[in-house]
């Protein structure tokens, strides 16, 4: 099956401006489909400029996972013309006056002092060495940081509403930055894309800053990329961000011809996974398996891949509907209750996080994350006045 890789690469372009000339130029998905495009189109249009992609990558089959891709654009792209997202949307803060909530400083502090204390604790053994040694250094809580700090740092709406907060938040931000720096990683870029996003479309600013971060946040993941890997930082690396072109070509390479479609099934143990004392086997690590037994690197996954294993090319537009429709949910109910707002922060770091991974971990992110902001709701108190909002 053979398709032209830029005619797809064309056509899933055109979904950003559609987006932004029917929703308005304050259309937040119109700029995570542009996100979207970089992360899983940039390999594409890289091999076809002559440049290096993901080694690994089969190159017969590029044209069928660029249509794969595509499949996936147009799912968001007729959820989201579907579904559209209010005009009206108001700071979410300014309605949040009917609680207190104690706790969130106390975590936001707490996850301060622990990074700052890895930090101290690793001192010059985050210097030398690959990821996998600045991770060693870093201990065996770094995963469960990570975790914790993209479900802290969603709490932006509630923190914002008093001055400790705002003063927490910015701090456990800070050093939440510079954590990650340090180990090589990567994730605050998706969670500082997602704040940005949020931040100036419920406060009514101009949506050209989050252009000019995302592009900044998109060099300087390329920058980090090449550092962590001791690699050249030049266009083809700008454009290879991420695996998601190696993962769905090697699933199309495999499936249905050597392995057959799952129907479902690694959705339903993402489901199982969530569930103490039953661990599935992630997908990650089942390509590993395959793909080079024995190896400890890393390959992620991709939702795009994930849902070819499942239910071929028809799955594909399905799944991100879906996450697209979700993703209209919360954001057009922003501003209607506390737990709206977090969720509509968190869900848009762990689509982003997830695009390049697998449905366990997303739905995992989102779970743990209500369960995390029940302890906070828990543990808050009934107001007797208003609390003074950020301006």
């Amino acid at each position: 099956m053979h398709f032209d890789p830029w005619y797809t690469v064309a056509a899933a372009g055109l979904t950003v401006p559609v987006l932004l000339l029917v929703g308005g130029r304050r259309d937040l998905l119109a700029y995570l489909a542009a996100y979207f495009f970089v992360f899983g189109f940039g390999p594409v249009v890289s091999y076809l400029l002559g440049g290096s992609i993901y080694f690994g990558t089969n190159t017969m089959l590029i044209g069928q996972a660029s249509l794969g891709l595509l499949l996936a654009f147009a799912g968001v792209l007729a959820a989201g013309l579907l579904v559209r997202q209010r005009r009206d949307l108001r700071d979410p803060s300014t309605s949040m006056v009917d609680h207190h909530y104690p706790l969130v400083p106390v975590v936001l502090a707490a996850l301060t002092l622990y990074a700052a204390g890895v930090l101290i604790l690793g001192g010059s053994g985050f210097l030398a060495g690959t990821k996998l040694d600045r991770i060693g250094v870093a201990g065996p809580g770094h995963y469960d940081y990570l975790l914790l700090e993209m479900l802290a740092c969603s709490l932006y709406f509630l923190a914002a509403r008093t001055s400790v907060g705002r003063f927490a938040y910015r701090l456990n931000l800070v050093l939440y930055v510079v954590y990650c720096l340090t180990t090589g990683e990567r994730d605050f870029v998706f969670v500082l894309f997602a704040l940005i996003l949020h931040r100036d479309l419920t406060s009514g600013r101009s949506m050209t800053r989050p252009i000019v971060a995302g592009i900044a946040l998109l060099f300087g993941a390329t920058v980090l990329f090449g550092l962590r890997g001791g690699g050249p930082t030049d266009a083809g690396q700008l454009l290879n961000q991420g695996s998601v072109l190696f993962v769905d070509t090697w699933v199309m390479t495999h499936v249905p011809s050597v392995d057959p479609y799952q129907h479902g099934a690694s959705y339903l143990h993402a489901l199982v996974n969530l569930v103490p004392g039953q661990p599935q086997v992630p997908l990650s690590e089942w390509l590993v398996d395959r793909y080079a037994p024995g190896s400890d690197s890393g390959y992620g996954f991709s939702l795009t891949g994930e849902a070819y294993l499942n239910f071929g090319l028809a799955g594909i537009p399905v799944l991100f509907a879906g996450l697209t429709l979700v993703h209209r949910l919360l954001l057009n109910r922003i501003d209607r209750a506390p737990v709206y707002a977090y969720l509509s922060l968190l869900f848009t770091v762990a689509w982003m996080y997830g695009f390049r991974g697998e449905s366990a971990s997303l739905l995992k992110t989102i779970v743990y994350g209500l369960v995390f902001y029940g302890v906070v709701r828990l543990v808050s108190v009934q107001a007797r006045e208003a609390v003074p909002t950020c301006a």
